[in-house]
């Protein structure tokens, strides 16, 4: 999950009131469908209020959503946008994550050769919220020399 139309970034700033769009991507191999859900950490306060998806779409992302990509795709592959209202209140490194759909023991995908082998993907990370950039000490020096002609 990213929240940048690049599929770059996957952290977000809660620090005022606004939408932000969230971007599912289907990476890593070929695939014709998954299941699954968006959950938040209980400090993100963002409040869902929608989804898009170029795919056939079943469900809430919320809770659980299927898509079908009526393809066999090769990741990366945006499948679906998730729309959030923000109101600047999250705590510090709360957090979204794609997570079982609810009453499933995993997130499922099809994958395979043939595309149509389902199995239950882990390890998918999440998109941070507030987090605190790692930052190293510089010298006034250094930072002028990134800055030389």
């Amino acid at each position: 999950m990213f929240s940048d139309p690049g599929f770059s970034d996957s952290t977000l700033v809660d620090d005022t009131p606004r939408t932000a769009t969230l971007y599912v991507v289907h990476t890593n191999f070929w695939g014709t469908g998954s299941r699954f859900r968006i959950a938040a950490d209980p400090g993100f306060t963002g409040v869902w209020l929608g989804q898009a998806s170029p795919y056939f779409t079943l469900g809430n992302s919320t809770t659980d959503v299927s898509i079908a990509y009526a393809a066999c795709l090769q990741g990366p592959v945006l499948i679906l946008t998730a729309t959030y209202q923000l109101f600047g209140t999250s705590s510090a490194c709360s957090g979204l994550r794609i997570a079982p759909a609810n009453g499933q023991p995993c997130v499922i995908a099809t994958s395979g050769g043939g595309c149509i082998e389902e199995v239950c993907v882990r390890d998918l990370g999440s998109l941070q919220v507030n987090c605190p950039v790692s930052t190293e000490p510089s010298t006034w020096g250094r930072v002028k020399a990134l800055y030389k002609d």
